[in-house]
């Protein structure tokens, strides 16, 4: 590590150029042309207009870390802020096909939910607990936050994950203490480890966001993951929620959306299957009925599929965006994923496999705007990561429409139900730097 305000001089770069590794390694690198031509995804046409949808649901989070002042070096706490947010689309659409929203009008018909909490980080112990470590206090900071809920009245996110994994065989955790070795069943609410240090054990140490907290520096990994887990967790109590309400008509008419993948990634990534047997079975609930289903999507607004939608847009002669025809979806298999987007040998495992509980969708809709969408797994055709039939794509057409209907020009691909869920759940840098620092100055 160089000295502050130390750069390189270049000095190494004789050695480097000449060096053996360096030569090996660029001799057996595979480089992929990233202007072959090949064939494109397969299209998916599914049946349009079925304007059922009148309003939607999205839910974002974001988190803001900064460092504190507590007399101990590198000290450091984020605020975590989950929204979700409900739009009226009655009142805002429009027959044109060309008509777009305007935010101000969109602001007017929403209303919004929101999970916050202080997550703390390296150097930082409860203040009623002096003698408590930073990590402990981390751990029971987000069994106190899932404990928390988005409607009133309506079971904790906590609630929800014991609900969605009542079925899953017992895993067995290590205790949390780093010279204890036992292993132990995660309890419903607390427990006491038998070891010397009598842990407190709590239930959702099991998600294991905990095991990458750092004590002594920087933890923007540990707060993503547990945003990522909340933002899941509060979309499987939102659906729970409107299944108890009895309401048929309530989830035929929604969409439910996502900012970012249908996926769970980290040390949490086993969730990702509770989750999408619950969706499925809300799903085929309202489906045996004669109902549609859930809507469900995940918007991915960066990323490689995303990179690999403009590539494919790309035209020699006339540039960006001019390739593909407005209005077009392109389901890729897992071959083409693996051939073409993300570098896999034949025959490897599926990508996502362990991770997504949803199928890709490229798109470039009607205005000309690209998304890449995923939609939810639940049924054999979504199963079968080669199966492009519309089965596996539930309710697609009408996600298309509302991809249609709802884009925005006041970002370049922008959504306007995540705008909204964004400028709910967005905390202003600044701000929130602010709000921490005068949080631990009381300390």
């Amino acid at each position: 590590m160089p000295y502050p305000n130390e750069f390189a001089s270049g000095e190494s770069l004789p050695g480097l150029t000449t060096s053996r590794s360096v030569l090996e390694f660029q001799g057996a690198i595979h480089v992929k042309d990233a202007n072959e031509q090949h064939d494109l995804p397969d299209c998916v046409n599914p049946d349009r207009s079925h304007d059922r949808i009148t309003r939607v649901v999205a839910i974002d989070g974001s988190i803001v870390p900064t460092s504190v002042r507590n007399g101990y070096p590198g000290a450091e706490a984020a605020l975590m802020l989950i929204a979700a947010v409900v739009l009226d689309l009655k009142a805002i659409k429009n027959p044109a096909p060309k008509w777009i929203p305007r935010p101000s009008e969109i602001r007017q018909l929403e209303d919004c939910d929101t999970i916050d909490a202080v997550l703390p980080g390296c150097n930082v112990s409860e203040r009623e607990r002096p003698g408590d470590s930073p990590s402990r206090f981390f751990r029971r900071t987000i069994y106190q936050t899932l404990k928390g809920s988005v409607e009133k009245d309506h079971e904790s996110l906590l609630d929800t994950l014991t609900a969605i994994t009542t079925n899953r065989p017992p895993q067995k955790i290590a205790c949390p203490v780093e010279d204890c070795d036992e292993r132990i069943i995660p309890p419903i609410g607390d427990a006491i480890c038998p070891c010397f240090r009598k842990e407190t054990i709590y239930q959702t140490d099991v998600l294991g966001i905990h095991e990458r907290f750092n004590e002594s520096g920087a933890n923007g990994q540990v707060y993503t993951l547990a945003q990522q887990v909340t933002e899941q967790l509060t979309l499987v109590n939102i659906l729970r929620y409107c299944e108890q309400a009895d309401n048929p008509e309530f989830i035929r008419d929604t969409a439910f959306i996502m900012d970012g993948p249908l996926a769970v990634f980290g040390s949490a990534a086993w969730l990702h299957t509770w989750i999408q047997q619950e969706v499925k079975r809300i799903h085929c609930k309202y489906a045996d009925k004669g109902y549609p289903g859930v809507l469900l999507i995940g918007v991915e607004k960066t990323g490689n599929f995303v990179e690999h939608l403009n590539r494919l847009d790309w035209s020699e002669r006339d540039g960006p965006r001019q390739a593909l025809n407005n209005g077009i979806a392109l389901a890729p298999t897992m071959e083409y994923i693996n051939r073409h987007i993300v570098h896999r040998p034949p025959n490897s495992n599926d990508f996502g496999r362990q991770t997504y509980y949803g199928r890709k969708i490229l798109y470039k809709n009607r205005n000309g705007q690209h998304s890449v969408i995923t939609t939810p797994i639940i049924n054999e055709s979504g199963v079968d990561k080669n199966c492009i039939d519309i089965d596996a794509f539930p309710r697609l057409g009408e996600i298309l429409d509302i991809m249609d209907e709802l884009s925005t020009y006041l970002y370049e691909d922008g959504f306007a139900p995540l705008v909204r869920a964004h400028a709910h759940a967005a905390i202003p840098l600044k701000s929130g730097a602010e709000i921490l620092r005068r949080l631990f100055s009381k300390s």
